[in-house]
């Protein structure tokens, strides 16, 4: 049974020629492979002029048009097929292998374009052409199209991934405000020995919402604190590095890379004599707390641990055997079931037929009262609430399901499988991703839309470019509690996300079953590995000698993230047609990475990488006609000069000095820019900024040593500042490791207006100063971060910033005393203002 709010992958886009500057139309998916991006490849191709075509391929048309043929009608069986809910392993064989055969096809494609190729490899063109009309035999003799004639329901939010009607956070916490009170009370806040309580419960019960609710709740209270996910492999070093993360200032931090001993007791003498609140949410063994526990000083400032797990063993051992610190939660009642089930599909007021009330019930129960059951179920009905052909349909799959008698934990996983493939296809996609992390991982918003757009898993839209698109097909997963929230900043904004252990176990199953990507845990043995490898997720963590396994040909890795020590990392070059580089890498302080052969990566997207010790890059960059983003959180020898004719470069961050040769306005495409140094760039480049007139997101670092060429270029800068209409965040500090010392530089007179779309302003510590707070100030209607440096401060200005009605955080450095009394009322402010600073 078929719903008509399924959208099906359709092959679009052009394959520019080598010169062509502009968006390329890509998309892959789990399910298609490459197929549609090579078919767009193969029609341009076909319809170019014979001297516009790669030299192997000048006399080869006629085989292109051949293989064109075959691979159109594949594709439209692979369509087909994808649609089925449950394909026999004859069905799943021939499409893993024609997903396969799409990859290799395009990667030769690729390659004649870009080098020359041998004889031999001309001569591949013919093998690949066989294996093209095989596959076209192979399903025609199988007869595999009949295995389409039922495909699975799919519930899509709309092309461009629109957010399925969602009623806010509290619809996930229906019935646990008794539990908080409780726990809280369990806490006993204000007793002065530490305390360790640990809340046990089948998975899917709602441990992390309580144990979020009650974190946010008295965290305050607290001196410090952390909430952080654990995985059911242990990851010492990774627990130990969250929690740092969220305890230390960042220039008090342990340098990235040490041993775990030393993070230890880094940590220990950082919470010495401090009053902490840590919660370790998912602990599935005790190992990792046997050692994790060593770094909490067991005192008596009153400081409380709070673990979350599905295991009694574990929780008991995390409190000393004491059965008192285990808050033991239990499912839903019946009640409480119904409504989060009905406010999460219609809303707090909802109504609904008779007929919807009675198909319901035989679907809350089938759910066994479990949060993250209800919540997936629902979410899928939310999209299309008044559907009754597709709750009918959630009943009856539902039934086929979960008809036997089954463990909760079982039962979760068929629901939440029930869910994800009720997804569309490029919903699907992005999900899957997700499995290439370690468990428990928890992920930036923007780090990923990055990632899926340079995946080419993202097709924009009419009105919204790939980023845009990919933010909502983020919240529509979010939306459809496949992706949870994990962490808030003061302004109660979701800063970071992470996947339920459950929904990280299907995608998991899936992504090996479809062979979307490998795995390589260095602590886990290895399983049977697929022939060819597409996306590799290679986690050594300390080990001094893991290595690769011998059978693995990575030259058709199109994605590598690596987590580990630099001698072990495989070299680059190895990864011929990469597109997504991701690499956390440490190593003793005289070892560098050496990534000066990146430069040959043709068709290379996206690089992340993260280190403790120096990055070598290639001198010259030009030949990656397709990077996207370039983020290095590590000291870099030099940032190659011809970076600025990357026609396709959207996000640069580069830690440290960014010294660019001349003529930066070249950089038209540049939509993130940090960290730009205004003391290693020439006055006249810092005036080109105002050039780059699409950047969303800047990050400039001054020195403090004043002198006139500082000043000039400070002036150049904030004159800069006024081109740049489309600006969102604008972030302006000190070098690191330099003094809070002021450059006295009134720059009242230099700006006159900012983007009327600016969210983020910050100058501070105080370098840039303004006599009064601006009048531009008041039109910056979307302004939710203000850190500024005023001479003086009057109540006008006050009630100026009081109509900035987005504002949460405001940071004000006042030069000179007040003539007057100053005051900020509470009830002029946005609900979730916070006055972080106010220094006269």
């Amino acid at each position: 049974m078929s719903l008509p709010a399924g959208q099906r992958c359709q092959p679009q886009g052009a394959f520019p020629a080598p010169e062509q500057i502009g968006p390329v139309v890509q998309i892959f998916s789990s399910s298609l492979g490459a197929m549609v991006s090579l078919l767009a490849k193969l029609r341009s191709l076909l319809v170019s002029a014979e001297d516009h075509l790669p030299e192997p391929l000048k006399s080869q048309k006629d085989k292109l048009e051949i293989i064109r043929q075959d691979l159109e009608a594949i594709n439209t069986f692979l369509v087909n097929l994808s649609w089925v809910e449950a394909p026999n392993m004859m069905v799943k064989h021939w499409m893993n292998e024609v997903r396969d055969l799409s990859y290799d096809i395009e990667d030769y494609i690729d390659n004649c374009r870009e080098e020359p190729c041998s004889d031999s490899e001309v001569e591949e063109l013919s093998t690949l052409v066989k294996q093209a009309k095989d596959a076209h035999e192979r399903h025609n003799r199988y007869d595999l199209g009949r295995w389409a004639s039922n495909p699975r329901f799919v519930v899509d939010g709309g092309e461009q991934g629109l957010v399925p009607r969602l009623n806010g956070d509290a619809t996930d916490l229906v019935g646990i405000s008794d539990s908080k009170a409780e726990l809280i009370k369990r806490l006993n806040i204000d007793a002065e020995q530490r305390l360790v309580l640990s809340i046990q419960g089948p998975p899917g019960v709602g441990k992390t919402t309580l144990a979020k609710q009650v974190y946010c709740e008295i965290e305050g209270r607290f001196e410090c604190g952390a909430f952080v996910r654990a995985s059911k492999m242990p990851d010492t070093r990774r627990l130990l590095s969250s929690i740092i993360s969220q305890i230390q200032p960042r220039d008090e931090r342990p340098p990235h890379g040490l041993p775990v001993q030393e993070l230890i007791d880094s940590l220990r003498k950082h919470l010495q004599q401090k009053r902490y609140l840590i919660v370790i949410d998912g602990l599935w063994e005790t190992t990792s707390w046997d050692i994790v526990s060593s770094a909490f000083p067991d005192d008596t400032h009153c400081s409380r641990i709070l673990i979350t797990t599905n295991i009694e063993e574990v929780a008991l051992e995390c409190c000393d055997y004491e059965s008192d610190a285990i808050f033991k939660m239990e499912t839903l009642g019946g009640n409480h079931s119904t409504e989060l089930f009905f406010n999460r599909v219609f809303g707090f007021k909802h109504e609904c037929s008779k007929q919807l009330k009675e198909c319901s019930e035989e679907i809350i129960r089938t759910c066994g009262g479990l949060p993250l059951a209800i919540i997936s179920i629902a979410s899928i009905l939310a999209i299309q609430p008044d559907n009754l052909e597709l709750w009918r349909h959630v009943k009856e799959a539902l039934f086929s399901r979960l008809r036997y008698n089954l463990t909760s934990e079982v039962k979760l996983r068929e629901i939440v499988s029930l869910s994800y493939n009720s997804l569309p296809c490029h919903l699907k996609t992005c999900l899957l991703y997700l499995s290439m992390y370690p468990e428990g991982y928890t992920f930036f918003k923007a780090d990923l839309v990055k990632q899926w757009s340079a995946e080419g898993f993202i097709i924009p839209g009419e009105e919204k470019n790939c980023d845009e698109v990919a933010e909502c097909y983020f919240d529509e997963l979010t939306c459809r509690g496949l992706i949870q929230p994990n962490h808030t900043n003061i302004s109660d904004e979701v800063t970071l996300y992470t996947l339920h252990s459950t929904v990280f176990e299907v995608i998991r199953s899936m992504s090996i079953e479809e062979n979307f990507s490998t795995v390589i845990d260095y602590s886990n043995t290895i399983s049977e590995l697929s022939v060819k490898i597409r996306r590799l997720s290679l986690r050594f963590s300390s080990a001094k000698y893991a290595t690769k396994p011998e059978t693995i040909k990575l030259s058709p890795v199109r994605s590598l993230m690596f987590y580990g020590l630099v001698e072990c990392l495989p070299s680059i070059m190895e990864f011929e047609v990469l597109r997504v580089l991701i690499l956390d890498v440490w190593g003793d302080h005289d070892q560098e990475l050496d990534l000066s052969g990146i430069g040959r990566l043709f068709q290379l997207r996206y690089m992340r990488i993260t280190s403790n010790i120096i990055v070598k890059l290639p001198a010259r960059v030009i030949g990656l006609q397709f990077l996207q983003t370039m983020e290095i959180y590590a000291k870099v020898t030099s940032v190659p000069s011809d970076i600025i004719h990357l026609p396709r470069l959207v996000h640069l961050c580069v830690r440290g000095e960014i010294n660019l040769s001349k003529d930066i306005g070249h950089m038209g495409s540049l939509r993130t820019f940090q960290s730009f140094d205004l003391s290693s760039n020439s006055e006249d480049n810092i005036r080109q900024l105002g050039e780059m007139t699409d950047l969303r997101d800047l990050h400039v670092i001054s020195p403090t040593e004043v002198s006139d060429p500082l000043k000039g270029k400070l002036i150049a800068f904030v004159s800069s500042l006024e081109k740049l209409g489309n600006l969102k965040s604008i972030i302006f500090e000190l070098a690191p490791a330099t003094s809070c010392t002021s450059i006295d530089l009134d720059c009242s007179w230099s700006i006159s207006s900012l983007s009327v779309f600016l969210q983020r302003l910050e100058l501070l510590p105080p370098i840039c100063i303004f006599s009064r707070l601006p009048v531009w100030i008041g039109q910056l209607r979307k302004l939710c971060i203000l850190k500024i440096v005023l001479r003086e401060l009057t109540t006008g200005d006050v009630d100026s910033i009081a109509k900035l009605q987005e504002l949460t955080i405001l940071s004000l450095y006042v030069r000179q005393p007040t003539a007057e009394q100053i005051v900020f009322h509470r009830a002029n402010y946005n609900e979730n203002a916070i006055l972080s600073d106010c220094i006269l």
